[in-house]
């Protein structure tokens, strides 16, 4: 990799790397019953390990009253390793006794790519003022010939996070008082869009609804002594009590409630909940 200062404002850097990744023991020699989801797993012996190329590029530019990046990348990975369901040259899913579904592991190729961007306002007129905002993206594929523009049904790869965009606004303010010298004060939005693009294959995952998460702050540094400087936060998370499932959570098939908001499958995100925090030098 390297990187190049082009002038005192703006920065370019580029990086490519390889590296490689072993089966694991579960992918090689599986060949055994799970009883809990009547699957019955398969190894594969002749497996090669999984290596990849990745390219980076980026510029970042820091000015006056403004900070701002941007990075892109593209992953190709060969011989990568996953999970498929077994069936039979009509394509219905093969069945051992009792019921028993069967999942072997294969290898294809696959690609990732995706960008990530960040912008930072901040005033010299306005002291203690930002506006920092964060937006990142990223797309997978399965590369394995069978599953061309096939879509959710095995082209895209699982667990991929949406589009996601953290913006906040923050100010920290001095009031040169003895007790409270300075108060600073937050609020932020935490946005992931609509995931569509997911595995449904074998039904793996399931569309995920995009949210929003609204999170607001109050910090204060408190003299208790001519020497000594306590720091008080206050944070509320998820100010709408906003009920939503993230993309990346297990926990949203773990299990079914009736009479759950959209009547959902598995476990929600935390709702409204209050942090506070006291930090006491000593």
């Amino acid at each position: 990799g390297s990187t190049f200062q082009l002038n005192e404002h703006i920065g370019l850097k580029a990086n490519i790397a390889q590296g490689y990744r072993a089966p694991g023991i579960t992918e090689i020699a599986s060949a055994g019953l799970d009883p809990g989801a009547h699957i019955m797993y398969l190894g594969n012996r002749n497996f090669t390990p999984e290596f990849n190329l990745q390219e980076d590029l980026g510029v970042s530019g820091t000015f006056k009253n403004v900070t701002a990046s941007l990075s892109i990348f593209n992953n190709t990975v060969r011989h990568f390793i996953y999970l498929a369901q077994v069936v039979d040259q009509q394509g219905y899913p093969v069945v051992m006794d009792g019921g028993n579904k069967v999942f072997q592991y294969q290898q294809a190729s696959a690609q990732l790519y995706g960008m990530e961007a960040s912008l930072d306002v901040h005033p010299e007129r306005i002291k203690g003022f930002h506006f920092n905002n964060n937006f990142s993206v990223v797309y997978g594929f399965n590369l394995n010939q069978q599953y061309d523009n096939k879509g959710v049904n095995g082209e895209f790869l699982p667990f991929i996070p949406p589009l996601k965009i953290m913006s906040s606004i923050s100010k920290d303010i001095s009031t040169g008082g003895q007790v409270v010298s300075a108060i600073s004060m937050k609020a932020e939005v935490d946005y992931n869009a609509t995931q569509n693009r997911f595995l449904a294959l074998h039904h793996t995952e399931s569309r995920t609804t995009g949210y929003a998460l609204w999170n607001g702050g109050l910090g204060f540094e408190i003299h208790y002594n001519k020497k000594s400087t306590l720091q008080f936060h206050a944070q509320i998370n998820n100010i709408f009590d906003q009920a939503y499932q993230s993309n990346l959570s297990r926990l949203k098939y773990f299990e079914y409630y009736g009479q759950s908001p959209n009547h959902h499958l598995g476990i929600f995100g935390m709702g409204r909940n209050v942090c506070f925090k006291l930090i006491i030098p000593f």
